[in-house]
């Protein structure tokens, strides 16, 4: 199988395979899986490139695919298409260790393609090879943020060396005085009590041949929320001890000798400048406590203390396959003022994540306090703020979030927070004492999950543009290692917030790996009776929420396959979906009204069974069991497909047979067959919705409940009357239905309830409620950028129906609304990136359309006439009601009411429709 890489035969110049990825990572550190799975994308200027067969070859040593002594898989040729998550067949793999892959690619029998060589490198495999211990203060010696130490030394020649380092609570790694990668926040909060997720860093261009030092600083994170009484926490935040470390760093020797320095009893650790820091309340620091050259070698350590090694948390040790937290921008202040001596006021113009950096010359001792705010007590929302201060303190996670800051004195001193982020658009800096302005610079620094720009959208409507910008703001404001609620009062994992954007953040970044970490927070989190709680991870108690919130334990593992064709995720989580679904029965068999059962409506208490929330005017949801039951029935549903998928054909008809039985008492319950109404007698526009998305309709009633919708928006102005949950699924409801151009007018209201209201009143995320109580950046709202992707841009995904799992077939269906001229629009998808950019030009229609090589599409185009005239780069493929083929690429064409529905090839394509 080798010499086919060898062949002599040419492969074409103008395609290529890229982005060779192993666990959807380019390159990773850390693997520690034995059946990793590989993917690739091909990419051309040519049209209908089709792969026809592949063959993988992965060597445990570089530049030797043609040794046969260094193959450890040889996939052999496979006829297949596939290129997405193609699982490893070959030697059981090797602990820290490099290993090199690349990809042959047929494109038919006598062209191939052969990639550039990718890399990965194993992290710990088996449990029984980890050395290191669990070590953190003695419980006599209480240290604030303890700084870690220890001194090596390595006397043989290095081949590579690999750091794998987590902690409970957060680290900052450093080693010979150096930080260790730019990775912050570190590691990605779970319940680690479950699992502790690792990091892996190649040092080996660190490491000396001589003396070295490792020096750890330790952050309380999410492990160790005590509370102060000025400092804001969480009212359910709790401590479960002090911060721990767990390192070990594997050093890999030419004469093929291991030496292996781990977190152990040697250790010696003491207090240093930061002397409050929390996830929450903010960090305060002492320069003058500063330890000159504390993580290099020969510093004297005599009077720290020694280490306690203890158990650990108790979760299992994996590594964190997932983009690290890391500052993605730095941010200059856009104005500034100085209202009183000692006083700066300072204006981002855009509301983040993250924290503040300093630069400051002053008097040694003198405390500087900073803490941010996302309005200021002038702004234009009156009801969210004390009059008596500069800015927002009504919420005390305004008001007692801050940082502390003590000068040393004699220059220029730098400071930002180490473990620490917050919300804010506003920063305030306050002193006792007097400080020359030109002695002072703020710049804010955004924090969040380094994810990958996925999808572009640009309009020739400012305020679409507008809501998409601060759509994306508002998403990386809220993904830090899990989807948050908000950046700074609760900071919960809350899942219901999290699956209503898991769509909309897919077009928007490449979340893969990110939401492979957080289903499996979702597993950690579910209790004996099956039940998920409202937060995953359980960060600050779990509460709020109700069955919309729980099912994202089945609605995200769906989508993740459905948008990335990962089958492994449901093959995993299947077990313990099913637990989450009998949690829910038992819930539907406990209705009230014994006549009809398989109803979930109120359980648990208020904060459990919210059904819809943040409707404008009406913050509760009036008849929870309207939305609970909806997410309950959809659930067994899609188990019933899941089921299917994975070979389960009686549990399929079991779920489907359940779903059947709670359709049937859902119309016997809510359905007013007369008004066409859910739940109530005047319309609930969420409850009409839900029940349209989940066909929980009457035979023949459709259109009446359809009608109910529209009426309600027209009745409003052309507002919605939706909150987070109805607020998604209106948009596809409107559309799908034949009101696009109700669904644009909405979404382009700017009027109070609406985007554009929040946005002409200054607003650079979205907001918790629609009247702009509470908190200014929240995502669960963001769902309206969907409808962009989808429905203006007309790139459907695979849950309209018509597109393939994994975009292997794509429809392509973008809607004109009156008042826009024209879209443009991106998806990255795992075969490879789509466009769908549009123009209005007169009593003309410009498409043009991006088919990645290895998928088809179809390309459904609108017209205006019976009989319409298309042409596709200058050469005519329709006249006279025919198909003129001959054009590469495109394969067949018919007329479907009133649109052009086109079969394509990869390649790129202009139309033009006359």
């Amino acid at each position: 199988m080798v010499l086919l890489f060898a062949a002599s035969c040419s492969p074409t110049q103008s395609t290529v395979v890229e982005r060779l990825t192993v666990e959807y990572l380019e390159n990773p550190l850390g693997i520690d899986l034995q059946k990793p799975r590989f993917s690739w994308i091909i990419e051309s200027d040519q049209r209908d490139v089709v792969q026809t067969a592949y063959q993988i070859i992965v060597v445990d040593k570089k530049k030797s695919f043609e040794n046969a002594n260094n193959i450890v898989w040889d996939s052999g040729v496979i006829d297949d298409h596939g290129a997405v998550l193609i699982e490893y067949d070959g030697k059981p793999l090797e602990s820290n260790k490099n290993y090199f892959w690349r990809v042959k690619v047929w494109l038919d029998s006598d062209t191939f393609i052969v990639s550039d060589a990718a890399q990965f490198t194993t992290g710990i495999l088996n449990e029984d090879e980890w050395q290191a211990d669990w070590i953190t203060a003695k419980e006599e010696i209480v240290h604030e943020s303890p700084y870690l130490r220890k001194e090596f030394e390595v006397k043989k020649k290095i081949e590579q060396a690999l750091l794998y380092v987590t902690a409970t609570g957060f680290y900052n790694l450093y080693l010979n005085g150096s930080k260790v990668g730019d990775h912050i926040l570190d590691p990605g909060i779970t319940d680690y009590r479950k699992t502790a997720l690792y990091s892996t860093y190649d040092v080996t261009s660190e490491i000396k041949k001589k003396k070295n030092a490792i020096g750890v600083i330790l952050g309380n994170g999410a492990w160790n929320m005590r509370k102060v009484n000025d400092r804001w926490s969480w009212h359910s935040a709790k401590s479960l001890g002090n911060p721990a470390l767990f390192m070990q760093l594997v050093i890999k020797h030419s004469d093929g000798s291991t030496t292996v320095i781990c977190s152990d009893e040697s250790w010696k650790i003491d207090s240093g400048p930061i002397t409050y820091n929390s996830l929450y309340g903010g960090e305060d620091y002492d320069a003058g406590k500063e330890m000159p050259g504390w993580g290099s070698t020969g510093f004297d350590d005599s009077q720290w203390h020694s280490v306690a090694v203890i158990d650990g948390p108790g979760g299992k040790l994996k590594s964190q396959l997932m983009p690290p937290m890391k500052i993605t921008e730095t941010i200059t202040p856009i104005a500034s003022i100085n209202p009183s001596p000692g006083v700066f006021l300072y204006d981002l113009g855009q509301n983040i994540a993250g924290a503040w950096r300093m630069e400051v010359k002053g008097e040694p001792g003198q405390v500087i306090k900073i803490r941010g705010a996302e309005t200021l007590s002038d702004s234009l929302y009156p009801k969210q703020l004390e009059e008596s201060d500069r800015i927002s303190t009504k919420f005390q996670f305004s008001a007692n979030t801050f940082t502390n800051y003590t000068l040393k004195g004699g220059g220029v001193e730098t400071y930002e927070p180490s473990f620490f982020y917050t919300g804010f658009r506003y920063i305030e800096v306050v002193t006792n004492d007097s400080i020359n302005p030109e002695h002072l610079k703020i710049e804010g620094r955004v924090v969040g999950s380094a994810l990958e720009r996925n999808g572009t959208f640009v309009s020739s409507n400012q305020l679409l543009n507008q809501i998409h910008t601060v759509g994306l703001w508002s998403q990386r404001g809220n993904l830090h290692s899990y989807p948050t609620d908000c950046p700074h009062r609760e900071k919960g994992a809350y899942n219901g917030d999290g699956q209503l954007i898991a769509e909309t953040s897919m077009h928007d970044f490449h979340m893969a790996p990110f939401y492979t970490k957080w289903v499996n927070d979702m597993k950690d989190a579910q209790q004996e009776n099956g039940r998920i709680p409202n937060t995953s991870p359980v960060l600050v108690g779990g509460m709020g929420g109700g069955v919309g919130w729980g099912s994202a334990y089945i609605l995200v593992p769906w989508w993740m396959y459905n948008y990335y064709n990962d089958t492994r995720i449901l093959e995993e989580h299947y077990p313990h979906m099913k637990e989450y679904v009998a949690y829910l029965k038992e819930l539907g068999t406990k209705d009230e009204d014994p006549k009809e059962p398989y109803i979930i409506d109120f359980f648990d208490g208020f904060w459990y069974s919210l059904g819809e929330w943040c409707a404008p005017n009406q913050r509760e949801c009036p008849i929870r069991g309207v939305v609970n039951t909806f997410y309950y029935y959809n659930n067994c549903l899609l188990l019933s497909e899941i089921a299917s998928k994975l070979g389960y054909n009686e549990d399929a008809i079991e779920y489907k047979n359940l779903s059947d039985t709670i359709k049937e008492n859902y119309i016997r319950r809510y359905f007013n067959p007369e008004t066409g109404l859910f739940g109530t007698d005047e319309p609930y526009m969420t409850y009409q919705v839900v029940a349209l998305t989940g066909n929980l309709i009457p035979e023949g009633y459709r259109e009446k409940v359809f009608k109910t919708v529209t009426d309600d928006i027209r009745s409003r102005g052309t507002h919605l009357n939706t909150g987070i949950i109805g607020t998604k699924y209106l948009w596809p409801t409107l559309v799908q239905g034949g009101e696009n151009q109700l669904a644009y007018e909405v979404a382009t209201q700017t009027t109070f309830p609406s985007y554009g209201f929040w946005i002409k009143n200054g607003s650079t995320t979205f907001l918790e409620n629609w009247d702009v109580r509470a908190s200014h950046n929240h995502q669960m709202f963001g769902t309206v950028t969907e409808y962009f992707y989808k429905f203006l841009g007309g790139i459907q995904s695979p849950m309209e129906g018509k597109t393939a799992v994994g975009y292997k077939d794509i429809f392509i269906k973008p809607y004109l609304p009156d008042g826009l001229e024209a879209v443009s629009t991106t998806i990255g998808t795992v075969s490879g990136d789509i466009v769908s950019n549009w123009s209005k030009e007169g009593s003309s229609f410009i498409q043009e359309v991006t088919v990645p090589a290895n998928s088809t599409a179809t390309l459904s185009l609108p017209i205006s006439s019976n009989d319409p005239k298309i042409s596709e780069s200058n050469q005519v493929i329709w006249d006279q009601n025919r198909f003129i083929e001959g054009v590469s690429g495109i394969h067949e064409i018919k007329m479907e009411e009133q649109r052009m529905m086109i079969r394509l090839g990869s390649g790129n394509y202009k139309f033009k429709v006359e």
